[in-house]
């Protein structure tokens, strides 16, 4: 889900397809990362695959990085 600035609903991104192997489904996904430019992998265990989702950044609000130390 993205929510766009100043929205009072959600988009979704990727998924609500139900489970399967199609370019909006995904059968286990196992983990989520970013590239520098915004887009989003998620990886797709199931399918045997990482799929990669060109964000679009126009309606993102901006935000900042922070660390988080896990113990």
């Amino acid at each position: 889900m993205r929510w766009p600035k100043g929205s009072k609903a959600g988009n979704v991104i990727i998924g609500g397809q139900g489970i399967g192997g199609g370019i909006a489904q995904l059968d286990y996904p196992e983990d989520v990362a970013f590239d520098p430019q915004g887009n989003m992998y998620v990886d797709d265990l199931n399918n045997n695959r990482v799929q990669m989702y060109a964000i679009d950044k126009s309606a993102c609000a901006k935000g900042t990085r922070k660390k988080i130390a896990i113990n």
